[in-house]
């Protein structure tokens, strides 16, 4: 079995001191870049090439996210475990090199249903990467083709965006080890758009008033913005503070998401304005001054306050989070005093799912789908209102941070395909009107 351990704080430079006693002790000298993934085989022998890519990534490409990385080095290494393979033995047959049987073994439980085809796209292009990095700092050398791990391919791909006219295609390197993933989002392989249905959402509204008040706001924000769950978990009083009235609505104020200036966290760290209605704006605003969350926030500043000591007893990772809070404090904090993340948001949805399901067996839905219900209901209204198709769209990639139009896209197509679906984006509102205890009209 191959072991993935997550240490605590990692340094990038040492120094080995000699005590008084006799004994010898290793002290950290320079920059701790925090808890670090660590790989070790089923007898306990530290992984020297895996944990060294994993390092340089951290301290050298400054990566944020190593799990998928660690993920598909685990994977990797298991197979090799498995079935009794060296990770840097070539030998000339393709068909019997131990990347080439990584990728069957992969395509192998795409096929049993075990793995998803972008799970297993993802981890190939992560092993793919690591033995790049190997080949390039000598850790692996190859004296000729025939002993090379895949070869590297050249194909045209057609160019879809704004200056399709200009360049209709680009050039994209990759290995012919790639896991091809479907386009189609109808298909079996890839998990489609589930947004809730009118009848869905009158149930979650139901069970909302039941449930924290913390959790019915996150909810809210999810179906109402778009956001996604790290941004709603990180969502910011800086963040609320930028709300803005929209000109063409009276009901809808537009606030800015950006980790540099509000500390929301949002994908690829990228800066965007969501719209959001009048009313939960002042839920939020309630919310924020409220005894509840008052005593909550008292507790994160005492946290807070232990950062300046010497004696810090939190780990580097906890150390950055509790900083980012200093500087833009957090709308959401535990009991505890801890600022909100997307897995405890994650967490308290699928118990709160667990007990929706009691009553409705049926209701199955990820927290995730409340984004694809903001977005297929803001694009049917959107449609509704007569506004060119490629208007409509670049609103909602604006709105929603898709960083590739074709994620836009398959929204369209998903409407093309429902026309049941066209209701308008009204029903949001009113939605959001009785899930914040407002009277019926």
């Amino acid at each position: 079995m191959t072991y993935l351990v997550h240490s605590n704080d990692v340094f990038k430079e040492t120094e080995l001191q000699k005590l008084d006693d006799g004994t010898f002790r290793c002290q950290s000298t320079n920059e701790n870049i925090g808890s670090l993934p660590t790989l070790f085989s089923q007898d306990g022998i530290f992984n020297h090439e895996a944990n060294s890519y994993l390092f340089y990534l951290k301290a050298v490409k400054k990566a944020e996210d190593l799990s998928p990385c660690a993920q598909a080095l685990r994977a990797y290494y298991q197979f090799l475990e498995d079935k009794g393979l060296h990770w840097d033995k070539f030998p000339p047959v393709k068909r019997l090199k131990p990347t080439y049987l990584f990728r069957s073994h992969l395509l192998k439980q795409i096929k049993q249903g075990e793995l998803a085809h972008s799970t297993a796209s993802v981890r190939m292009n992560q092993v793919v990467n690591y033995y790049k990095w190997l080949m390039h700092d000598g850790y692996l050398r190859i004296n000729n083709e025939k002993e090379a791990p895949f070869i590297i391919e050249f194909f045209s791909v057609k160019n879809n965006g704004i200056l399709a006219h200009l360049s209709p295609t680009f050039i994209v390197k990759t290995s012919d080890l790639r896991v091809r993933v479907p386009r189609d989002a109808d298909s079996k392989n890839i998990r489609p758009l589930s947004p809730l249905s009118s009848d869905a959402l009158s149930i979650l509204t139901q069970h909302l008033l039941q449930t924290s008040e913390e959790l019915r706001l996150q909810v809210l924000l999810a179906i109402d913005t778009g956001m996604r769950v790290e941004e709603v978990a990180t969502l910011t009083l800086d963040a609320l503070d930028t709300a803005t009235p929209l000109a063409e609505s009276q009901h809808r104020f537009e606030i800015l998401l950006c980790p540099r200036s509000t500390g929301v966290q949002t994908k690829f760290l990228k800066t965007r304005t969501v719209e959001i209605s009048s009313d939960l704006i002042q839920s939020l605003k309630e919310y924020r001054t409220s005894e509840r969350r008052l005593k909550r926030v008292a507790k994160l500043n005492e946290k807070i306050e232990q950062l300046g000591s010497d004696t810090s007893p939190f780990p580097q990772k906890t150390i950055e989070i509790l900083e980012r809070c200093d500087r833009h404090e957090p709308l959401f904090v535990s009991q505890q005093g801890n600022p909100a993340t997307g897995k405890s948001i994650e967490a308290r949805w699928i118990e709160f799912r667990v007990e929706i399901k009691q009553a409705e067996p049926s209701f199955t839905h990820r927290f995730h789908d409340l984004r694809a219900t903001y977005g297929t209901y803001r694009l049917s209204d959107l449609l509704e209102a007569k506004l060119p198709i490629v208007d409509c769209m670049e609103l909602l990639m604006g709105w929603m941070g898709h960083k590739d139009e074709r994620t836009t896209w398959k929204y369209l197509r998903f409407l093309k395909r429902k026309e049941a679906f066209r209701v308008k984006f009204g029903i949001l509102d009113s939605i959001m009107h009785e899930a914040l205890g407002g009277e019926g009209e």
